[in-house]
């Protein structure tokens, strides 16, 4: 093993021509691939017996026995879908903020 540390007198060509290609940093991984991603979590939200329940019921009644989560997404769509075109942009304008804290926070507690 010690042979090879001394090379056993050979002269070493010490002129190497080393060709790299260039990559981004990107592809090294020094970009953030997770910044644009939105992380969904569970929450509770407070509603009375009676929206639960027809909640439950337009859920497990549909041809697709969609969960409780599933039926509202499907009517905000269709309720924020019918908005004025100004009340829209206030709503996707305050949902951004909403979804940028939820990012910060999930951030902030899981790193």
């Amino acid at each position: 093993m010690s042979g090879l540390l001394k090379h056993n007198g050979n002269k070493i060509d010490k002129n190497v021509n080393v060709r790299t290609k260039s990559i981004s940093r990107k592809d090294a991984g020094f970009v953030d691939t997770q910044k644009d991603i939105i992380p969904t979590f569970d929450v509770s939200i407070r509603v009375d017996n009676h929206a639960r329940n027809s909640l439950l019921a337009l859920a497990k009644t549909t041809g697709e026995k969609r969960t409780v989560s599933e039926m509202l997404s499907i009517m905000i769509e269709n309720y924020s879908s019918n908005l004025s075109e100004r009340t829209r942009d206030v709503y996707n304008e305050y949902l951004s903020a909403l979804e940028e804290k939820d990012k910060l926070s999930f951030k902030l507690k899981n790193h």
